[in-house]
């Protein structure tokens, strides 16, 4: 809302009619400018943390699909943390995955729980969660 005030303003001090007081409307279309080019540079600065974050995110989900869930014992648990640093942002990843298996039906459940935490710099953390269950039936041997 205050880029498009500052343009606005911009815009007018352009357009006015240049009177006596063309050197105070000089300093304050300066004024104007490098505020603008300030809040250019901060939104810049902002989408390059974005994409950081983005990026960071995009890791994390690489390392979930790097699991075979087939290639596990029928009884399995590990939990596993990691982080990473990316700029000046600090990812941690917490993962649980659980395979369990009925010895008498043979159908197996698989789960796998997420929980990604990405703190920047002022210790700020944003929370992603994620949960991906699934049961795969066998058939029973006679």
């Amino acid at each position: 809302m205050r880029r498009w005030a500052l343009l606005a303003a911009l815009v007018a001090a352009l357009s006015a009619p240049a009177a006596g007081g063309g050197r105070r409307r000089a300093a304050s279309l300066g004024e104007m400018l490098r505020e603008v080019e300030a809040l250019m540079e901060d939104t810049q600065h902002k989408l390059r943390n974005a994409v950081q974050e983005m990026e960071a995110e995009e890791e994390g989900a690489k390392k979930l699909l790097e699991v075979s869930f087939e290639d596990l014992p029928p009884n399995y648990h590990n939990e596993s943390n990691t982080e990473t640093r990316v700029g000046n942002r600090t990812v941690q990843t917490h993962q649980e995955i659980d395979k369990v298996t009925d010895n008498k039906t043979g159908s197996t459940v698989f789960s796998e729980t997420v929980v990604t935490s990405i703190r920047d710099g002022e210790n700020k953390r944003n929370h992603v969660s994620e949960h991906i269950s699934f049961l795969l039936k066998s058939k029973q041997k006679l």
